[in-house]
């Protein structure tokens, strides 16, 4: 399959993803860096198609999962979708269900997936089984499978249990594992790709609460695509770390994450070539707190991002360019019962966007200054049982009288 297609198969439209937001009951929180996030071909190949905005990551802090349950690490629905731009939706969608038989000692995974990093736009769904092979300790053997078999993917992992709430994971990823001797394109792995994910989980004292800690590791692979006329060397590391805590009547929590990504591209057509580089360093940090103890439960917190982008951003830009952008940001929130089953949570973000943007074949963009945003979500409790919520996010603009782009999550524990 050439390398060109991949991004056809492997992603799609936003208009399924909203209508798996409507028809699903409801939808959790975020932390993409705690599932497996192995190589992809149409991320080193194509790169993504857009060049960011000054507000593309204060509209998605304002679109995060709003709920705790479920996490990347339990069972259930949770996703959530939002507008951009004019043409854009950002979504983030998941649904994890582990079905275990023979006492538990045995399970049918099934793990869909719809997301975006900063490459672009993503799609999974893996299943497989889990078998017990001591008192604590299970295999799983888990596959994301295509029609194409050259785009098949397989995960072999291990998973100890230290508790009922608590595990070390390990998973070692074959991405596109078959691709050499099943594509009919003229496209090949040079050095084949392969991935290692690694967590530890620690539960809580209470639902949604505890600690994780992943991160997905990718040695250096060389992929050519005749199709697309390049051939890519790569290799990445991405870690995250979330924290969750009640402290008397304050819910704490902390997010970290980042990603580091060096490749290495040889452009070749009509008997020449050339060599280029991409380097990408990536972080993110959210603290907040809650007041639960308060009847109008209100919040605060802060975010900050640093992204540093540097050389040829692939063949879906075809351009080579500098990115430096550093963002911190304060916000603060609170719940307001409008009915026993309906609430208004208004919150409000305040920062300040630092952004230089340089491009060939494109026109530079500076921004210094001042982003803000006012969100109204309505959170409706589906079913207080299953702890089922649906939440419309309406937002604006601060810093400009405008529209910020609605919202849909859905968040339902299983």
């Amino acid at each position: 399959m050439a390398a060109s297609s991949i991004p056809a198969l492997k992603s799609t439209g936003w208009l399924s993803v909203v209508s798996l937001l409507v028809l699903l009951p409801d939808i959790g929180a975020a932390d993409t860096a705690h599932i497996a996030q192995p190589w992809r071909a149409e991320a080193v190949v194509e790169g993504r198609d857009e060049t960011y905005n000054e507000e593309r990551f204060l509209n998605e802090l304002t679109f995060r999962h709003s709920q705790p349950r479920p996490n990347a690490v339990s069972n259930g629905i949770r996703g959530t979708g939002g507008s951009v731009g004019s043409r854009r939706l950002y979504y983030d969608f998941r649904f994890r269900q582990d079905f275990g038989f023979r006492e538990n000692r045995n399970g049918f995974l099934l793990d869909i997936q719809r997301s975006e990093d900063l490459d672009g736009a993503y799609q999974r769904q893996l299943v497989g089984f889990r078998q017990a092979i001591a008192e604590n300790t299970e295999l799983w053997l888990q596959g994301d499978v295509y029609s194409d078999k050259s785009l098949s993917d397989i995960y072999f992992s291990a998973r100890h249990h230290l508790d009922e709430t608590s595990w070390l994971h390990v998973s070692w990823i074959l991405p596109d594992a078959y691709f050499n001797s099943k594509t009919d394109s003229p496209d090949e792995f040079e050095t084949v790709p392969h991935s290692w994910f690694l967590q530890w989980h620690r539960g809580g004292a209470g639902p949604g609460l505890g600690t994780t800690v992943s991160m997905t590791l990718t040695p250096a692979s060389s992929f050519i695509s005749r199709q697309e006329n390049l051939q890519v060397d790569s290799e990445s590391v991405s870690a995250a770390f979330t924290h969750r805590q009640q402290v008397a009547d304050w819910q704490i929590t902390l997010e970290l994450d980042g990603e580091r990504t060096r490749r290495h591209y040889r452009l070749f057509a009509d008997g020449e070539s050339q060599t280029t580089g991409f380097d990408r360093n990536h972080l993110r940090l959210l603290a907040g707190a809650t007041w639960t103890g308060h009847r109008l439960k209100p919040g605060f917190g802060i975010a900050y991002l640093d992204l540093k982008e540097q050389g040829f951003f692939g063949r879906a830009l075809n351009d080579e360019g500098r990115i430096r952008r550093s963002e911190p940001t304060a916000f603060g929130e609170f719940s307001l019962p409008l009915t026993s089953g309906l609430s208004l949570r208004p919150a409000l973000y305040l920062g300040h966007a630092h952004l230089r943007q340089t491009f060939e074949e494109q026109s530079d963009k500076h921004f210094d200054g001042f982003i803000g945003k006012l969100a109204l979500p309505f959170e409706m409790m589906l079913s207080r049982e299953d702890g089922a919520v649906l939440t419309l996010n309406p937002t604006f603009y601060l810093h400009e009288s405008e529209f910020g782009g609605g919202n849909l999550q859905l968040h339902w524990p299983m």
